[in-house]
């Protein structure tokens, strides 16, 4: 993702595309459920140990989240998939001629990037349940939700704590009701905000792309070779947890565990493409005909044919001929042990015997089978 040319061709080298905007935002989107399906598979293996994380997974990815963009943001002051991309952020305003983001600007931007997903989808997920959901939206009638508004009329002589029981009821039931009209319109003005900051971004007609980073006077640039010089310089990046060394075993092992954190969050950049490609390869290998020929059992080692008798007939060394009559066999048919015959021979053999003349093995005219060289 480093140095990538500008798609448009004759701009700013450090404005990043539209396309590696989206794609950052997309695979910011795609993180949680990715991970929330990896969690409901084992809830359903362990699940003594993993329903209530499922229960309550919103709010235990946000928890993850912000442990990880606050370990990019403090330590390349971009967001995971952000820095993933090759990309940082800078304040429009710089201060003292340096552009980089204050403490203030870094929990703001964990405030957008953790708090307002968590708040969106909690709000998504009460609307689905006051509308009645899908079938609400699309079929109405029975399967819309009630309105249980209060009747102020009926019990305007209620007093005491009944009376204040009733009169927050009835708050409510308007909150709930403001909520059920006006959420689809605020929702429908959030995703606009962001399309119309796409459009104007493509277009160079501001320097923003999202309403978002324009509050917090926040640009997204790409990073530059001085910039990854910096990085390569600097060393390892660190944790918060770190302190200065004091010789005690509780500070030693307070620093140790800092290192081993902030060195598995920075290596999520190299772990997130790996996971990718095992993932991608192990949905080819269940698909593809390899991963079925392995499954399949190997086919079974044909019986051995039945020995002839010694009171039986012999049977002749040319294939072609017929163990009865010694003729090439015509309308050919074979017997239950296996060997073959003219029809008309081994029919009117098995009608007088009931038995296979090459074997003696009891058999009936109804269990010939006829053999069909064309078939």
């Amino acid at each position: 993702m480093e140095f990538m040319s500008d798609m448009l061709g004759g701009g700013d080298s450090g404005r990043p595309s539209l396309f590696e905007i989206v794609a950052q935002h997309k695979m910011g989107e795609l993180l949680e459920p990715a991970l929330q399906h990896v969690t409901s598979v084992y809830a359903h293996r362990y699940p003594r140990y993993l329903v209530r994380l499922l229960n309550w997974h919103e709010e235990a990815y946000a928890a993850l989240m912000l442990l990880v963009e606050r370990h990019y943001l403090r330590n390349y002051g971009a967001s995971f998939t952000e820095h993933f991309y090759g990309m940082k952020r800078v304040r429009t305003r710089r201060i003292g001629g340096n552009d980089g983001m204050t403490p203030g600007d870094m929990w703001r931007s964990l405030g957008f990037l953790v708090g307002l997903p968590l708040i969106k989808s909690r709000l998504d997920q009460r609307y689905e349940r006051a509308s009645g959901g899908e079938a609400a939206r699309l079929l109405g009638g029975a399967f819309a939700r009630a309105d249980n508004e209060p009747r102020a009329e009926a019990d305007a002589g209620a007093e005491g704590l009944a009376g204040v029981r009733q009169r927050l009821h009835a708050v409510w039931y308007a909150a709930e009701r403001a909520f059920r009209r006006y959420y689809p319109h605020a929702n429908c003005m959030y995703h606009l905000a962001t399309a119309l900051y796409y459009v104007a971004y493509m277009f160079d007609r501001t320097d923003y792309n999202s309403p978002w980073l324009h509050l917090l006077g926040l640009q997204v640039r790409r990073l530059s070779a001085a910039d990854y010089r910096a990085m390569d310089a600097r060393g390892p990046a660190t944790s918060g947890l770190a302190a200065p060394a004091n010789g005690t075993a509780l500070r030693a092992t307070r620093n140790m565990v800092a290192r081993l954190l902030a060195g598995g969050l920075d290596a999520l950049k190299a772990l997130l493409p790996l996971s990718i490609f095992f993932y991608r390869f192990l949905e080819w290998w269940y698909r593809s005909d390899f991963h079925k020929r392995v499954q399949q059992a190997p086919a079974p080692e044909p019986p051995k044919p039945p020995k002839p008798h010694p009171d039986g007939v012999e049977v002749p060394e040319d294939q072609a001929l017929c163990p009865l009559c010694r003729n090439p066999r015509t309308n050919p048919a074979m017997a239950p042990s296996g060997y073959v015959f003219c029809y008309p021979c081994i029919y009117r053999h098995l009608d007088d015997t009931g038995t296979c003349p090459v074997t003696l093995i009891r058999a009936q005219p109804d269990s010939i089978r006829k053999l069909y060289a064309d078939a």
